[in-house]
Formats: structure tokens, sequence, C-alpha cells
């Protein structure tokens, strides 16, 4: 039965260690000693974990020893395998790149120092200052180690220990193989003379060297707080402390759960009193312990993120520290010096007081500062409700609350107003120990550890805390903060008056009536909330918004001025960027949190309600959160100036259109759906990916997403005339979701209209039966009709085709087949020279059938014809709910991309072919077995399994296509780094105005763009005979850049460049199917993600390299369509050190 003992009824020399296996000591293993040991209360308020320790063992001295500080101890570089004991430096060690891990000193007079040596780890353990003692240790949570790992002098102790004495001078070294060495070292330190043991704060010191999995922690911890009959706020702490390494060891994801148990336990969603009692000096000891470990990891956790969660996890701490003596005696001193009955004292009898004071005595906790500043209140107005309204507000307590404290508080307090000035000074007590962030005890807490002037200016904001200029004021206080409490060695209070500093900024913007602020006012606090987000967190995308935004404060190259239209268009692109960046830090914050309080949840049956919102409340709570509705406000200004709507049209749709508005959270999530019976569907998608198709039935698509003209869900839009359009406007958006809901609640249509000024409208419309009657065929698929065939593949001997091979008909698709008239035309001079062509080679339609009807794939052949009778069988089945028949897609793809084999003779001709086009340095680079070959192969296959892609099949699907007569080519060609991609079409594709092109182009390569990356490229309509100049639509603001690696595995160290393998299939590029994007293209490697700084970016800063980049665009475009002869053109290349190179260009299809 797992337990916890009272405290207060056994001794220290009784308690088990907390939700771990107990510290070993000698002589009394595992007996239980049922008296109470006199010592027992120092012990617990410094967490001896001695199960066989005998009380005379325990003395105070040195219990507390140096001030717990950050410092670097450069340790010896050890080669040896064992554990060392030596001095501070070893002769003749291997010298090799030591990283240290770790570096802190302890309370109880103790450096440690934790580094990664080559293949080895390194512990050092320096005393301060040196004296007698042994170290007291075990490895894996209290096991004995291998004798082989135990250095001279060593002696085993009791059955789950060693005992090491440190030498005279120097320090004990730990050196171990990396593959060999154990999750964790567990000590504590015995002084000798004299005798007298140390812990690290209250708890076992625990050094973590390969940290556990972050499943091991969880459930560690969700054991404890879901099962322990005895638990309460101290053990939690207890156990915080202990684990914090191993989490911070373990990343973000480690760290996020640390916060959320102890967001969850401030928020006292989790027990603070379960059978278990402990004295004030313990909790204020453990509190103190815990929130400077904590401020350490907010300094110096390796990982950014890591840092952000110890911040917030400090948020909610108390301070700690204090004397814990003066809370468990302060209240009897009041009382006896006040007339107060205690015990058998005679005096008044205030059963408040006396049941509030058992509390203390056993388990004081934050909720007694709310008791206090409740009583106060009190004792102040005479007016009961007064006291039960500062409970609730403080800390959320009811009178139910208090009656179910382990010592129970019943009573209501009697008025006695001559002890509003004891308690005054008693509730300072009570905050010097359990206040956290609180900004006034933060200030004072403070005030010794920063430099005069500095603790002026933070005082002078306490005392004009409500006005005006003082959020300024806390963001220059905040930056010269930093400076100390990102310092080693320096001390909780520092960071905790930053946090606090931080939470009143936040509370000051939100005070502010941004209705009644102009422009530059927004634009102001805008800097001023960017800025103050900063000054406490490393994030490099925010960092880059910063500077992106002073660029714009600073006039951002606009000859114009502010607010003219150019600037208005580069803060329109600025303000979606600072949108993007807080979005993604905000959902990735989410997205780490959520899961563990669903395992909190779980595992201690808390409140669904509370936990369903738990996430999205954290995220609210971030000082970072208040820019949203900044930039809400400051968007329809930055439009105005601009000339630009707040929709954005990609796709026009057929005129007017009516039918049902149906509101969905993504159109990802209405894949499958069919809309064609019954009236037309509008759809108010909140979210739009990119590579969506469009359900048959559906006449719009109505999304708050960005979306590219140029994604593959624009173009398939277009194509099937769906209205497609973006709404930019808060306000307007939330008008359409009214009208959804007054629409179906009256049974009405909606009318959906584009004005001239290219707005969307909506009104109520006409019965929806009637709309039903008119509707007929119309919507996406609508034209399907009969079932459309494609073209066959001709036969072909050859498994790899080199350019000049493309033009057989029947063998390869569109792409291939325009990439070899333009390499053809490149190189009889039909292109100019500035205009590049890559190099490639394709492998012909009908390769993936014959390599599925070679010997070797026959066991592959005949699971996919199952797999594909039991797809079809699914389908055939589901009503509406396709689910089952996904699965079987998902399967199938699962086994093409994993468990083809290649025949010997298609790697063979696939090498050479490679090699004579120049994709790679000789055909041995792709020999049977080869690196280079095995990253060719499995791009190929997992094109060849795109086939059964959901959205490729559930398009096929809609348009009656049969699965057979798709047939996929591979192309594999070269990739060019691009400093900037592009997509050009020579004929507007939203208006279908010919002769005027319509370009975007992007940082980095072109995967950004046609896959709908979240923000807006640089787009542009230009008219390609130069009549009238180029007019820029939008500024770019995308998040990311994709860039091809420098060096990747299949290349062996050759510098060969990076390849891909794209789809080739006959059921793409066609006027009457709009199947562009449907199947996928592999690189050999995966490209890379990197933030884009805009603030230094040309694209955005520097105009006249902006002009440069169009026009050079627009010339590509002229040249393009002049080479086929006035056929408009669909372009995609990229720009790369200056060439401009075009990858791929098709038949324009104009709806």
């Amino acid at each position: 039965k797992k337990t916890h003992l009272n405290m207060s009824s056994f001794s220290i020399c009784n308690r088990p260690h907390i939700g771990y296996a107990r510290a070993p000591f000698p002589h009394h293993a595992n007996r239980v000693i049922p008296k109470p040991c006199s010592v027992h209360s120092t012990a617990a308020s410094h967490g001896i974990h001695a199960a066989n320790l005998r009380p005379t063992q325990l003395k105070l001295s040195n219990l507390v020893g140096l001030r717990h500080q950050q410092q670097v101890c450069l340790g010896s570089r050890i080669s040896s395998s064992r554990f060392i004991v030596g001095a501070a430096t070893l002769e003749g060690a291997e010298q090799v790149e030591r990283e240290v891990l770790r570096s802190t000193s302890h309370d109880a007079g103790l450096h440690v120092e934790v580094a990664k040596a080559g293949d080895k780890y390194e512990v050092v353990l320096t005393p301060q200052p040196s004296r007698p003692m042994l170290l007291h240790w075990g490895v894996d949570n209290w096991n004995v180690p291998p004798q082989s790992l135990w250095p001279q002098g060593t002696q085993q102790a009791g059955d789950k220990a060693c005992q090491t004495p440190f030498p005279p001078s120097g320090s004990i070294y730990f050196s171990l193989d990396e593959e060999s060495c154990p999750s964790s070292l567990s000590f504590v330190l015995k002084e000798t003379e004299p005798e007298n043991w140390l812990n690290d704060g209250g708890v076992d010191f625990t050094v973590t060297l390969k940290p556990p999995s972050i499943d091991t922690l969880v459930n560690q911890i969700m054991d404890a707080e879901g099962t322990y009959t005895h638990w309460s706020l101290f053990q939690r702490f207890c156990m915080a402390m202990e684990t914090m390494d191993a989490l911070d060891a373990a990343g973000p994801k480690g760290m996020a759960l640390i916060f959320t148990w102890l967001r969850l336990s401030s928020m006292r969603q989790l027990d603070w009193y379960r059978n278990s009692n402990y004295q004030s000096k313990d909790i204020a000891h453990v509190q103190k312990s815990i929130a400077q470990k904590m401020a350490d990891k907010a300094r110096s956790a390796k990982d950014p993120r890591c840092r952000v969660y110890a911040r917030m996890a400090l948020e909610g701490l108390p301070r700690g520290g204090g004397n814990g003596d003066d809370i468990r005696m302060g209240i009897l001193n009041i009382m006896r010096g006040n007339g107060i009955k205690e015990g058998h004292r005679p005096g008044i009898e205030e059963h408040f007081l006396e049941q509030w004071h058992q509390k203390l005595h056993t388990n004081t906790t934050p909720d007694d500062i709310a008791i206090c500043s409740a009583y106060l209140a009190f004792l102040h107005s005479n007016d009961g409700g007064e006291f039960w309204r500062v409970l609730w507000d403080m800390a959320k307590l009811t009178p139910e609350d208090l009656a179910n404290f382990d010592k129970p508080i019943t009573a209501f307090p009697m008025h006695l107003p001559h002890l509003i000035d004891p308690f005054k000074h008693y509730l300072w007590l009570l905050k010097v120990t359990h206040s956290g962030a609180d900004l006034d005890t933060a200030a004072v807490m403070a005030q010794g550890h920063m430099d005069d002037d500095l603790s002026w200016n933070v005082f002078d904001i306490l005392a004009n805390r409500n006005e005006w200029w003082v959020p300024g004021k806390i963001v220059e206080v905040r930056s010269r903060l930093a400076h100390y409490w990102q310092a080693p060695g320096a001390s909780r209070d520092l960071l905790m008056l930053d946090l606090a500093l931080e939470s009143w900024f936040r509370l000051l913007v939100e005070r502010t009536d941004l209705a009644a602020l102009q422009g530059d006012d927004l634009m102001a606090m805008i800097s001023l909330v960017l800025r103050n987000t900063i000054v406490g967190v490393h994030d490099e995308e925010l960092s880059s918004v910063v500077d992106q935004w002073e660029w714009l404060q600073q006039g951002a190259s606009c000859e114009s001025g502010r607010w003219s239209k150019d600037w208005a268009m580069a803060g329109l692109a600025s303000l979606q960027r600072a949108e993007l960046a807080l979005a993604q830090y905000m959902d990735t914050m989410y997205a780490e949190v959520q899961p563990h309080a669903e395992r909190f949840a779980e595992a201690c049956k808390l409140d669904r309600a509370y936990i369903d919102n738990f996430g999205e409340e954290v995220v609210r709570g971030r000082p970072l959160f208040v820019l949203a509705p900044l930039i809400q406000a400051l968007q329809p200004m930055m439009r105005e100036a601009a000339g630009v709507s707040s929709w954005q049209v990609v796709s026009q749709g057929q005129g007017l259109l009516s039918g049902v508005l149906t509101p969905t959270a993504s159109l990802a999530d209405v894949q499958g759906k069919s809309y064609a019976e019954g009236p037309p569907t509008l759809l108010l998608a909140e979210h739009v990916g990119g590579n969506e198709d469009i359900p048959e039935g559906i006449q719009a698509v109505i999304t708050r997403s960005a979306t590219d003209v140029l994604s593959h869900a624009a173009i398939r839009a277009r194509a099937q005339q769906v209205l497609l359009a973006s709404c930019n406007d808060t306000t307007q958006w939330e008008g359409l979701q009214t009208l959804a809901a007054e629409a179906k609640a009256a049974s009405k249509a909606v009318t959906l209209t584009v004005t001239p000024e290219g707005d969307v409208r909506g009104l109520l419309g006409g019965d929806i039966a009637l709309e039903a009657a008119k509707s007929g065929a119309s919507g996406a698929g609508a034209a399907a009709g009969a079932p459309k065939r494609l073209q066959q593949p001709m036969p072909s001997a050859k498994w790899a085709l080199q350019e000049s091979e493309f033009g057989t008909a029947g063998q390869v698709g569109g792409k291939a087949s325009n990439c070899s008239s333009l390499a053809a035309m490149a190189r009889s001079g039909a292109l100019p020279e500035w205009l590049q062509v890559p190099a490639s080679m394709a492998l012909p339609w009908g390769t993936f059938e014959r390599v599925l009807q070679d010997p070797s794939n026959a066991q592959v052949a005949k699971a996919v014809a199952s797999g594909l009778q039991e797809v079809e069988a699914a389908a055939a089945a589901a009503s509406g709910d396709l689910t089952k028949a996904l699965q079987g897609l998902a399967s199938l793809r699962q086994l093409v991309s994993t468990q083809l084999k290649a025949p010997e003779a298609l790697v063979q001709e696939c090498a050479s072919t490679a090699a004579a086009q120049g994709l790679i340095p000789s055909a041995g680079m792709w020999a049977a077995g080869s690196p280079g070959w095995k990253h060719a192969w499995s791009a190929i296959c997992k094109v060849w399994a795109s086939k059964w892609n959901d959205r490729a099949w559930l398009s096929r699907r809609a348009l009656k296509l049969p699965d057979d007569d798709l047939v996929m080519g591979v192309l594999l060609q070269q990739v060019v780094p691009a400093d900037y991609a592009y997509v050009l079409h020579t004929a507007n594709p939203v208006t279908g105005t010919p002769g005027q092109a319509f370009g975007e182009a992007v940082v980095g390569m072109g995967e950004a763009l046609v896959g709908n990356y979240p923000g807006r490229a640089l787009s542009f309509t230009a008219p390609l005979d130069g009549a009238s100049p180029p007019a820029i639509l939008s500024l770019p603001a995308k998040r990311v850049a994709l860039r091809a690696p420098t060096t990747w595995a299949g290349s062996n160290g050759t510098g060969a460049p990076l390849l891909i393998a794209r789809s080739d299939a006959n059921g793409e590029d066609l006027e009457d199917l709009a199947g562009a994007g449907l199947y996928d293209s592999i690189p050999f490697a995966p490209l890379e993600e990197t933030v884009v700084g805009y603030a230094d970016e040309p694209l955005m800063t520097d105009p006249a390299f902006r002009a440069q980049i169009i026009s050079q665009l627009t010339d590509v475009a002229k040249v393009v369509k002049g080479a086929y002869k006035g056929q408009e053109q669909d372009i995609e290349g990229v720009i790369s050190h200056g060439k401009v190179w075009v990858v791929q260009s098709r038949p324009q299809v104009i709806s």
C-alpha cells in the first residue's frame, strides 16, 4: 500500500521518500521507530530521507550553507570509464571537446558540474569549502552501483547505497561511458567532523545523466498525484525539485509537464492536503528551494522554451524563505498579547483564530494570505460579506473549502478591530514566505539585489502604477533588470520582480481603450508589447518580428512617408508576420501543455470542464496575448491607408450564389463528403490549408485563412468555378457566422455576392427547399457527368528515360514533356542565356506496374490488389462516412512506400541515366544497396504511393474516374538551391485578363508557396507589353522559408546536388481536370525550415531590389509564353545567386 506517514505523529526517521525509493542509510535498514524523534522537525524541513538513520545522527549545524548560485567549474578531461576520486587536475588526461551541461552551487556547500566529453559523461563534485565528508550515493534511484564502478575507499552501506570519502583536498570525479552509464546519480552528504547529514534543500541530490523518457516521468508523477494516500503541497514541491533536472533534460515537453503540474496545483485542481501535515518552517524552506531552482532554470536551461516554462512555473510559486517559525509562533503571540484564549490560557474565546492557528501549525499554504487579507477586510468593515468576497476574489475559497481543510475552519471571526495592526504585520510575514510574483512584495524583497538607481525606478513605478507612461517605464526597467536576474547566482526575488512587472504591464494594456487610440498610438503600443515580451523570452522568431516592427516604425524605406499607400502595404505585411508569429508561439504552447493536463485529468479525476479549457486559458494568460486585440484594432486602419479590401477573392465563382451557409472548422474536415443532394452549400471554413479538394455540391468557400492565389486549392476552385475568398476582418467574419445561425433558425438560404470593390456580402435569401429545387447541377463536381477517361501509357521497354527521350507520346506526363522542350529550347538558343533549366530524367508511365509484376514483389502486388478491393468495398458500404476507406488508403501508401523491391535492371538503368544527365557524379553512387540509391528509391516509391493520397482518391471518386486509369510517372530533377521561388501565370488567373501576368514570390523554395504555408507572398500583376507599371498586391509575410540542405546523407560526401522526385501522372495538368497538386513531390532529403527575418530581407526592405525581381519575372513570363507560341503558361521556378531558373511550365487552365 502506498502511503506517506503523518509527520506530526512519526519522526523523519520513519518518513518514506516521496514517490521514490528511500535514501538508504546504514545500520537500521527498513526499521520503523514508532516514537516521535526530538529532531524530526529539523530533518523534515531539510528533507533528510533517513529511513535507516539513528536520531542521534541528525544535527542542526551546516544544514544551510553557501548562498545558492550558478557558476562554471572547468573540471578535468578524463578518459577513464570508472568513477575516479582525485585532485582537481589529472595529468595525462585525454583532451577532448567538453560541453558543460549543468553547473550549480548548492546551499549545502557543494558545487556540482555535469559535462559531456566525447562519448563520456563527467560529474565533478567539489566541496565548498573543503572539509571531512563522505558521499553517500547510489545509481538509478538508489540502487547499489556495480563493484566495477567503485572507486578506491568505497564501501557498501546497507542494501541500496555506497559511501566514498572525499579526498583531503580536491573533488570526486565520475566519468562514465555513454552506453553503460546510469540514468542518474542520487546522493546525500555526511560531514564527519562533527557528524552531520546534508541534502539539497529538502530532497536528495539528484544528478541526471541520461534522462528517463518523458513517459516514465509522467507515470511517476501521475502515480503520486493519483494514488498516494498521504500527500500534500510539501511533498509535491519536494518531488518537483527531484524531477526538475530530468524534466529539463527531456526538453520543452518535460518543462511543459512541470509547469502544467504546478499550475494545476496553484489553481487548486490538485490536493493541497491529503492526510499529511508539515510544519511552517518545512514548507517555507522547500518553497524557497523550489523557487530558487526554478529561477535558475529560467536563466540557464539549455532550450529557450524550457526557460519559458520555468518562468511560467515560477509565476505560480510562492517565494518561500522567511522564518517559517514566525508564521507558527506569530499568530500565537498575537493571540496571547491581545487577550485571545489559547489552549488553557484564559481570554476571549475566538474560535476562528483558534482553528486558523491549528491549520497554520500543521500546514500553512498561500491560502493563508487570502485568509488573513479577508480577516483584515472584515476587521475594517465589520461586514461578513467582505470576508467571503475577499476570500473568493483572492483564492476562490468558499465556506465549504475552509471546512474541508485537514484542520477545518468552521467558525466565523469575531469583530476585534484592535487586532488590525498586529495582523497587518502578520500578513507581511505570510507574504514573505508565500507570495510569489506579487509586485509590492517582490519589489521590497529584490531591493537589496540591484543598484540604487534601478531600485528608485522600480519604486517610482509602484508609486505611479496607474499613470499612462508606466508601460513604457516598465519595459525600460525590465530591460535593465534582466542583467541582474540573468547573472549567475541571482536571487529568485529578482526574477519574481521581473514577472510581477510583466504582469502589471499586461494589466495596464488590457485596461486601455483601444477604440480611442489613433494609428500611431497603436503602433507604439504594439512595439512596447513586443519589446516587453523579448525581455524575458529568447525566441528567434519574435525577435525578428521586433526588428521588423522597428523598421516599420522608422518609415519602412518609403519615400512617401508613414501612412502612405506603400508604407501601409509594408504595415499590413508586418502585421500579418506578427500575427503568424503570435499564432505559432501560442499554438506550440497549447500543444505542449494540453496533453499533460489531459493525463492529470485521467489520473486524478479532475473537473473535465476545467481541463478542456486548460491549454486555452494558459495561452490567454500569457502577456503576449494582448498583442492579438492590438493587431485587430490596427489592421482596418492599415487596409484603409493601403487601399486594400478586407477581402481577398481568389476565385470569382459563378456570380450571384445562393444556398445553405454552413460553418466548419476546416475545409479538411469535409474532405470526402458530398453536398450534391439538396440545396447548394456555401462553406464557412475557419481554415483552408491549400491542398484540399472542393467537395461536390459546394458553390463557395469563405475562410479566415490567407490563401495564396496560386495554391493548389485556389487552382482547383477556379477550375470548378467555386467562389474562394478570404476574410481579413474579424467583425465581418463574426457577422457571417451570425448570419449562418439566423438562416438556419429561419430555414432560409443565404445569398453571397462579390461587389465591384472586391468585398463579399451576404444576405438572407429565399426558402431552402425552393433553392434546392432551383439548384440543379451546380457547384464543385457538378460538371463531372459521365466518367472521364485518361490517356493510357504506351508500352516502354525502358526503366528510365533521358530528357531527349521524353518526347515519345504516351510515356511521360506534362511535367516531363515540358521540361524536355524547355531544355531543348535552352540548348538551341531559343531561350536567353540568363534563363536556366535544371537537368532531369524520368521513370515513364507503366514503370510502377512493371515493378509490381516483378517476381520479387509478388506478395506486395497481392496485398495491393487485396487492399484496393477492401477500400472499394468500404467506400461502397459507407453512408457518408469514408473513415474505413481512408484507413485502407493509408495502409496502401505504407505498403507501396516501404515494401517494394527494385528490380536489378531498374537500379542499373536509373544509375546510368542519372549519371548521363549529370544528376549524380557517377553511376556507382546509385549502386544497389548504396545510401544514394536507398534515398532515390524511397523517394520514387513515395511518389508512386501518392496515387492513393486521400485528396487524390476523393477527387477521382467525385469525377467517377476509374482507379486503374490513373498511372504514375516520376520526374527526377535537380533541386536548385533557391534564394527565391516564384509562380507565374501569363494571364491573370483571378480575372482571366490575357496579357496581364500574375506572379507570386517567396523567400526560399517554392513548396512554401504552392503548399500554402501561412502568410502572404510578394504578389503582383504586370502587363506583358509594358504599357503600365507593375502593381504590387501584397508584400511577403510567410513565416518560414524552405531551404535545400547543403549536405545530405545520400550524397556520400560527394557534394552531389539534392534531387527531387516529382509526380508526373496522366491525371495532372489537363484542361478539364484540376489535378495539379494532388500527387506528391518528394525531395531525397527533407527541406529545412528557417524562420524568415524580414527586417533585413531586401524583398521587403529594398524597393529597387523588389522592382528588379518583378521585372525579371515579367521577362520570364514573356519569354516562356513566346517560346510556346503565345499559349498562356503556368510557370514555376527559382532565383539562385542572381540566375533565373524555370523548373516547369505547363499550359495555364483559365476558367
